[in-house]
């Protein structure tokens, strides 16, 4: 069957691949505007697909947002983990995290905006990591060590900021340190 005059037809992708493409293109719309302004058709447009089809990707508005969330903390994620899986001991690893921290941000300043703007940093995905990188710090690899909780989480919270400010990730690394570690 073809496609209706003046419509284009979908190119046929595996679903994660399709599913991808079009949250990529809704995280592209939420760095550029509004998040609460972003429409279903602008993404459907942004995407090259039907507004159906982005419905059956994402589901409603949370769904889309949550779709974005994962992607920009699964990134995050690898920024840290490089420096992170090479770390030796607490203090390597409390290092990478913070200048894995800031990479991302710099590197993905809009991601890490639409993150902020979505109430990402409060995302499950992203407690997830705060757990993980807290017993990597952790003196006996414990996620409900207190110091590494707390200096993670200042990190997240003012990573972006400070980033902005042009602040120094070592003096961040330094000043957090004792919390981080005990």
């Amino acid at each position: 069957m073809a496609a209706p005059a003046g419509r284009r037809r979908a190119t046929r992708l595996d679903p994660e691949t399709r599913r991808r493409l079009i949250a990529d293109a809704a995280e592209q719309l939420l760095a550029e505007h509004d998040p609460l302004l972003v429409t279903f058709d602008q993404i459907a447009e942004a995407a090259g697909v039907s507004r159906a089809l982005v419905h059956t990707y994402l589901g409603d508005r949370r769904g889309m947002v949550d779709a974005v969330q994962v992607a920009i903390v699964g990134r995050l994620d690898t920024w840290v983990s490089h420096g992170l899986g090479r770390a030796t001991d607490r203090r390597a690893a409390w290092r990478a995290v913070v200048q894995g921290a800031f990479s991302f941000v710099e590197a993905e300043h809009e991601g890490w905006s639409v993150l902020a703007a979505t109430g990402g940093l409060d995302h499950p995905a992203l407690h997830g990591l705060r757990a993980r990188w807290s017993a990597r710090l952790s003196a006996d690899e414990r996620p409900d060590d207190l110091g590494p909780q707390a200096a993670v989480a200042s990190l997240l919270l003012g990573v972006g900021p400070w980033s902005n400010r042009g602040i120094d990730p070592g003096a961040v690394e330094a000043a957090l340190r004792p919390v981080a570690l005990g």
